[in-house]
């Protein structure tokens, strides 16, 4: 079916599937008022998913180009955008035209969003091979401080490869949920975004 993930990628052995090896998995049902719209995560090795998560099947690229875009898809400044347009479900009708920025793994700043990811995401043993081949251990987060810390410089890095600016940055996080504390994760972002080379309004 030419509609199907898996078309022209087969045929298959039985100790080579796809679901053998971590993928990302998104929430279908969603809306633009909940306090998350785009809710992704790695799933481990062997774990399928129901009808109402998308998984991703890596048909080109590598752990690290994977690990780049579950980074994108898990800030805020990606779900801004995702909510000005999912009503119920986030399906890939919707995800397919969204906006993903392209950059090169030799850049910086994807080489470090990477990293971030690949500790983010990487929290147990069940992911020791996808976190090996980013460079990373599993396990390697190990408070809630620490990961808080992360997801800043995440949010911070991915509103640099997007282009935005300090002023579009608080306007996403102030725009982002009505009646939401956005005060000091909003500090934190920029405080790492300040140390990033200056985008021109």
């Amino acid at each position: 079916n030419r509609k199907s993930a898996f078309y022209g990628m087969g045929p298959y052995s039985l100790d080579s599937l796809h679901i053998d090896v971590p993928r990302i998995a998104i929430r279908w049902i969603a809306k633009s008022s909940d306090s998350r719209t785009c809710i992704a995560c790695l799933l481990p090795p062997s774990v399928g998913a129901v009808d109402s998560a998308s998984v991703l099947v890596r048909r080109a690229g590598s752990e690290e180009s994977e690990a780049f875009l579950l980074s994108v898809l898990s800030s805020v400044i990606f779900d801004w955008y995702v909510r000005k347009w999912v009503e119920q479900n986030f399906t890939f009708e919707l995800l397919k035209p969204a906006p993903i920025p392209r950059v090169s793994t030799l850049d910086k700043r994807a080489s470090r969003l990477i990293e971030n990811s690949g500790r983010l995401a990487a929290s147990d043993d069940r992911f020791g091979t996808w976190a090996k081949a980013l460079g990373v251990k599993s396990g390697s987060v190990k408070s809630d401080a620490e990961r808080d810390l992360l997801i800043a410089e995440n949010d911070a890095l991915v509103a640099h490869v997007y282009g935005l600016t300090r002023t579009q940055i608080e306007h996403v996080f102030k725009t982002f949920h009505r009646g939401w504390d956005y005060s000091s994760r909003l500090a934190q972002v920029l405080a790492f975004y300040d140390k990033l080379p200056t985008v021109k309004a």
